[in-house]
């Protein structure tokens, strides 16, 4: 009779998700092709056909509970038993989940034969779900004169005639005719809520100069006193982009465009598109 063998299994290894950045693990958009990896190292006791098994567990941004089935008894392929186990996520099942919460990589694998068939169960992967902040502001026929994406008028734009959503091409854009010869000031400000206290953030539109006639726009991007980008002139009627990073130092920010040049010669430019984003 053939003395039964025994199993170490403080060897086990614990899947990994090679994205992931000190147990934490950036959502990406859902159109990114290369989705989320996870892996688990070959193991003592890994043998061809045995049947594995993969549950992730996390919480969506309702509060409810989720369990995604990666895998579910497959067998071990040769290739996985010669190179290590893997499994690819998309990023699109993973974009409801909720920011701040914990997501579980719960892996098993079968012992297949002799007296005991229960699964093992492997050591669990415990990842922190950030959310990337992404508001990005466009332009249609069908907006308001006062408030575009939650973008207000400053008071260098106080004027009705000043901003405008103009037609320019095949797309709508925020027109600023700077009507006035007080045109210097915050042209728009928005309050942002939310925001991470310590997180990075990149502040950016795209601008181009209206005409080529008389006074050239002088625009930058602020923070109260804080500047984010420097005045910077907007020469040019090609669109081009005007941006700089800032670190949150409260939950609630207001950020502005701030319009450097007074008159009302020349001076015209448009906005095609605004954005804050985590970097």
């Amino acid at each position: 009779m053939t003395n039964p063998s025994s199993v170490s299994l403080s060897c086990v290894p614990s899947p990994v998700v090679p994205q992931a950045v000190n147990h934490v693990l950036t959502l990406k958009k859902p159109d990114d092709s290369a989705g989320v990896t996870v892996e688990v190292a070959r193991w003592p006791f890994m043998v061809v056909n045995q049947k594995t098994t993969l549950h992730v567990c996390g919480q969506q941004a309702d509060g409810s509970s989720v369990m995604l089935r990666v895998a579910d008894a497959e067998p071990v392929t040769q290739q996985e038993f010669q190179e290590g186990w893997r499994r690819n996520i998309a990023w699109a099942s993973l974009q409801n989940l909720k920011d701040g919460s914990h997501l579980a990589f719960v892996f098993q694998a079968a012992l297949d034969g002799g007296s005991c068939a229960s699964p093992v169960l492997f050591p669990t992967l415990c990842l922190e779900v950030q959310v990337p902040f992404d508001n990005t502001t466009t332009f249609s026929a069908t907006d308001g004169t006062n408030n575009w994406n939650g973008w207000m008028r400053g008071d260098a734009a106080t004027d009705p005639r000043d901003l405008t959503i103009t037609k320019d091409g095949d797309i709508y854009v925020l027109f600023d005719n700077t009507y006035t010869n007080n045109s210097a000031g915050t042209v728009l400000k928005k309050t942002f809520q939310g925001l991470e206290v310590g997180r990075s953030y990149e502040f950016g539109l795209t601008v181009r100069r209206w005409n080529d006639k008389y006074s050239v726009p002088v625009l930058s991007l602020n923070s109260g006193a804080q500047v984010i980008a420097p005045a910077t002139e907007i020469p040019s009627m090609a669109w081009a982009p005007l941006k700089g990073t800032f670190t949150a130092s409260a939950s609630q920010m207001e950020l502005q465009i701030v319009n450097h040049v007074a008159t009302g010669n020349g001076n015209d430019y448009a906005f095609r598109e605004i954005w804050v984003r985590s970097i």
